[in-house]
């Protein structure tokens, strides 16, 4: 009868520290996993952020090159309406 109750501690308390080691355990994966989700989704919008900045990079060009068309057009414009 001893030996029983020994036996059933032993096996309580092997599976209390097997379940607070296993739990640490998990819980280390899956802060390593959203660490790593993390890392991957700020990768993803940096590129995103990037790709964005040369897109308004661009258009300002094309905005400057167009502006200086116009100034072109208007100052086109005010000539031939002072030939008349």
């Amino acid at each position: 009868m001893n030996d029983t109750i020994l036996l059933f501690l032993s096996n309580a308390l092997t599976a209390t520290a097997g379940w607070f080691v296993g739990k640490r355990k998990t819980n280390a994966e899956t802060d390593n996993l959203v660490l790593s989700n993390l890392e991957k989704s700020m990768s993803i919008y940096q590129d995103l952020i990037q790709n964005l900045k040369d897109e308004i990079h661009s258009l300002n060009t094309k905005i400057q090159d167009l502006e200086t068309k116009v100034d072109m057009l208007m100052k086109e414009n005010r000539e031939l309406k002072n030939k008349k």
